[in-house]
């Protein structure tokens, strides 16, 4: 009488380790990718609140003042000065194709480095409006961060 064998056999135990190992790597795969995303959404959050900041200091600013403000720029708080930067835009409206002088747009761009990729078209993080930056040739930096409002007299 032949014994029975109980047990797995070498090609189940394989088997079973590549599935394992193709879901954990998965998970692992998922882990990685949150933690680089919390880190950006912790960098949005402060240049956020620095470019809020920013408003309501342009805001507070007398309105013959507010044209000086123009080109501005400003350092993060939460960064090192050569990994964010911050532009303060200032422009009459022009309101039915005529300009007029008692109102202006102020837009407030925040770009940053995030791990290792620089979040904007501010490249080289300088503050300023350089060639070759304008990826959508709008003629400003564009971020993710950014804020407009409308002052008057």
């Amino acid at each position: 009488m032949r014994a029975s064998k109980k047990g797995f056999t070498l090609a189940e135990l394989l088997l079973a380790f590549v599935i394992l190992t193709f879901c954990l790597s998965g998970i692992l795969l998922s882990y990685v990718n949150m933690y680089f995303l919390s880190d950006l959404s912790r960098d949005i959050t402060r240049s956020n609140a620095a470019a809020q900041d920013k408003m309501e200091e342009a805001k507070k600013t007398s309105f013959a003042d507010i044209s000086a403000l123009n080109g501005a720029t400003f350092d993060i708080t939460g960064f090192t000065s050569a990994n964010a930067k911050g532009r303060i835009e200032v422009s009459d409206v022009t309101i039915r194709g005529t300009p007029t002088e008692t109102m202006k747009r102020v837009r407030i761009s925040v770009c940053f480095k995030s791990g290792r990729r620089v979040v904007g078209e501010d490249k080289n993080l300088n503050g300023t409006f350089d060639g070759g930056e304008d990826t959508n040739g709008n003629g400003l930096l564009d971020a993710p961060v950014e804020l407009v409002t409308l002052i008057s007299r």
